[in-house]
């Protein structure tokens, strides 16, 4: 299964790299949007205002708008360089007994695995920490 998350658990002086996986799959029923009238399907189409034509895919970029209304284009390496510090990392800052989490936290249930054989060891350590009452 592929991992929809990778990154470090960290708690205390441990980090350890993990993957994170969806631990159910939905299966909903896509429907098509559709023109109510007559039934014909819906195109979603990038075009620019400026040019008045239609852009490709790779013509199309991220920007941020400024509070006067002007926008300020960023480039893939911008967003890289956004000071995220939580980006690839969670720390693990304490331990709840379960009875203590809403159910509804579980709604959408994830769980980590080891993030390739040199995190086998220090994940097996964060299994066997001891349980909560």
């Amino acid at each position: 299964m592929r991992a929809i998350w990778s990154g470090v658990i960290q708690f205390g002086m441990v980090a350890l790299p993990v993957r994170l996986h969806g631990a159910t799959e939905e299966h909903a029923v896509r429907l098509h949007e559709i023109h109510a009238l007559d039934g014909s399907r819906v195109e979603h189409r990038r075009f620019c205002r400026a040019e008045g034509r239609e852009i490709p895919y790779e013509e199309v970029g991220r920007g941020f708008a400024m509070p006067d209304g002007s926008v300020v284009p960023l480039t893939e390496a911008d967003l890289a360089r956004l000071p995220l510090p939580t980006k690839h990392t969670c720390e693990v800052l304490g331990f709840v007994p379960g009875a203590d989490i809403d159910p509804i936290s579980f709604a959408r249930p994830y769980y980590a695995g080891p993030a390739g054989p040199g995190a086998e060891r220090p994940y097996a350590l964060l299994v066997r920490l001891p349980k909560m009452p």
